[in-house]
């Protein structure tokens, strides 16, 4: 395979081909809504100031982490050189510049954590905008009038050491003084949002470090407050609310069918439906409050796949696009493939490769360690979930409750069974 050029187009022109429909129909839609209900009661947030403008601008932030981190470039070598093919991943040919074993696991890895953690992040943290924004107005709480919800990097803070800014509280609910001659900052509220699992005390931990951060500085909408003109608190008593926001627990649908459209035949998978019309909240004691969102942790998991997805295809198909003046970098077997296609093949492709080669070869008298066990597990999930979706690909175990690579022809069984004769099936 000829060497690809390996330099990323940028973020800000990936996310402006985007809408809400890159999260489904139903999830794209509420996350819109929500942006619409933060904004109409003035919620603040770091770009733009409309709900398509702030939907792009929060996926080329998440992008742009995921560029920054050193494991970034180790991707794109893993879709354009592949994984490592040999005993413990001694690279062989054909492919020369193959990753090794290490930098296999740490690419798998990097996908199923960093890569997919960041668009669950960014769109929890939209979705909890507008149930923050909720709670915020809710008169029982006692915040003034001028308080306003200030949402993600909005509010930032001076590192500890060193130059630079760091994201404070994923939200903060803030009384801005903008006088000239006396600015100050009353911190009324601060949120923490986890796309997944956290305990409530982890949570609350998070949000007392968020506040004492903030008495050393705060940066908001690009304008600098320093300690002495922070106020932590509000009211005579120097409240501060305290609200954690999670997803809610439902799961998936797991069913399947197949349906004939024109001479094709479709597998249909039911929709997500959220089995409640409104996020939950639920008071904790004193100044504390939980909000249950009503989209799941595996709906949102779900929607963060197809956008990884989606990232993941366009850098492939950046590698396989032709650069005025020299060769195609696409391998003489995929000839036929425009650049997009390339792009979509090799994500699969490698993958694939990563299963059938990693880490070598292994028998009983040579069992993988728990760590390539590990590796091999998550590359199996986010195989599956990429040619079948997340409900059925994440879950699909044998009768150990292992994961196994899932092929077309199994869904028929299952469909028609519920398993496969050998016990696996979609758990």
């Amino acid at each position: 395979m000829k060497p690809a050029n390996l330099s990323a187009p940028s973020a800000a022109s990936l996310a402006a081909g985007v809408g809400f429909d890159l999260l489904g129909e139903a999830l794209g839609r509420d996350v819109e809504s929500a942006l619409v209900e933060a904004l109409t009661w003035g919620a603040v947030f770091a770009v733009g100031d409309d709900p398509l403008t702030i939907f792009r601008g929060t996926l080329a932030a998440s992008i742009c982490s995921i560029e920054d981190d050193p494991r970034g470039g180790l991707f794109r070598r893993f879709l354009r050189d592949g994984p490592c093919e040999g005993e413990r991943g001694t690279a062989t040919e054909p492919h020369g510049q193959a990753l090794t074993a290490a930098e296999t696991a740490g690419t798998i890895l990097f996908i199923d954590s960093f890569m997919v953690n960041a668009f669950k992040g960014a769109v929890t943290e939209l979705l909890a905008a507008a149930a923050c924004q909720r709670l915020r107005r809710d008169p029982q709480l006692g915040l003034p009038a001028s308080a306003r919800l200030y949402v993600g990097d909005a509010v930032m803070v001076p590192r500890k050491s060193g130059k630079g800014q760091l994201k404070a509280g994923d939200l903060h609910i803030l009384v801005v003084n903008e006088k000239p001659n006396a600015p100050s900052v009353t911190v009324a509220g601060v949120v923490e949002v986890k796309s997944g699992p956290k305990s409530a005390a982890e949570m609350e931990r998070q949000i007392e470090q968020h506040i004492l951060r903030a008495r050393r500085a705060l940066r908001i909408s690009g304008v600098d407050y320093p300690g002495g003109t922070i106020r932590l608190g509000q009211g005579p008593d120097a409240r501060i609310l305290r609200i954690t926001v999670q997803p809610s627990d439902w799961p998936l649908p797991r069913t399947l069918r197949f349906e004939t459209v024109g001479d094709n035949r479709q597998l249909v998978l039911d929709p997500a439906i959220p089995p409640w019309d409104e996020d939950q909240f639920i008071p904790m004691g004193g100044d504390r409050w939980h909000i249950s969102l009503r989209w799941s942790k595996e709906a949102i998991s779900a929607a963060a796949f197809e956008m990884t997805f989606w990232f993941m295809e366009k850098v492939g198909e950046s590698l396989y696009t032709p650069e005025i003046g020299k060769p195609d970098p696409k391998p003489p077997e995929w000839a036929d493939m425009d650049a997009a296609e390339a792009g979509r093949n090799a994500v699969k492709m490698m993958l694939y490769d990563t299963i059938l080669h990693y880490p070598g070869k292994r028998d009983e008298s040579n069992p993988l360690t728990r760590k390539e066990a590990h590796v091999l597990n998550r590359a199996i999930a986010i195989y599956n979930c990429y040619g079948f979706g997340y409900a059925l690909g994440m879950n699909f175990r044998n009768k150990e409750g292992r994961r196994e690579m899932l092929w077309p022809q199994d869904l028929d069984e299952i469909a028609k069974n519920g398993c496969l004769k050998n016990g696996s099936r979609i758990a």
